[in-house]
């Protein structure tokens, strides 16, 4: 179906809906790496009690999904439900560790998308952590040239 032919009320609609998932691609992005800074942080303090004898551990955060994004227009506030900010943040949090490699992250992260998608009801694909995507491809290709040097 050509844009053209939708009435103006369904190009807004899909403008809309494509501007959203946009946002909640960038937002769940972010907290995949806030939840690695947070883990970081949270081993730190984590060894730091254990040197301090005591009882009492700090636990991994939740996300409330809340996140400012830089936007052309300026600094929007994006939000997405806690069960996918939280899903991302324990990725991130995983990955930080080495809970989850690269790829278990990535598969995960589809399937969080494919549900948002679903969700947003959009043709639109969510494909996200592209920045990890990329860094384990060149991985892989740093490790070949090794393998046939």
């Amino acid at each position: 179906m050509r844009c053209k032919e939708l009435g103006l009320s369904d190009r807004y609609n899909r403008m809309f809906v494509s501007r959203i998932a946009m946002r909640a691609k960038t937002n769940l992005d972010k907290i995949f790496v806030q939840g690695a800074k947070g883990e970081e942080k949270r081993q730190q303090d984590l060894a730091k009690a254990v040197r301090e004898g005591k009882k009492t551990f700090p636990q991994r955060e939740k996300h409330d999904g809340f996140n400012s994004l830089k936007a052309s227009t300026g600094i929007v506030l994006s939000w997405v439900p806690e069960d996918y900010a939280n899903a991302m943040y324990n990725l991130g949090a995983d990955y930080q560790i080495q809970e989850k490699n690269a790829h278990e992250c990535i598969e995960a992260a589809n399937k969080l998308g494919e549900k948002l998608r679903e969700e947003l009801q959009t043709l639109q694909p969510m494909e996200l952590l592209n920045f990890l995507r990329r860094d384990s491809s060149d991985s892989a290709v740093d490790t070949q040239t090794q393998e046939a040097g």
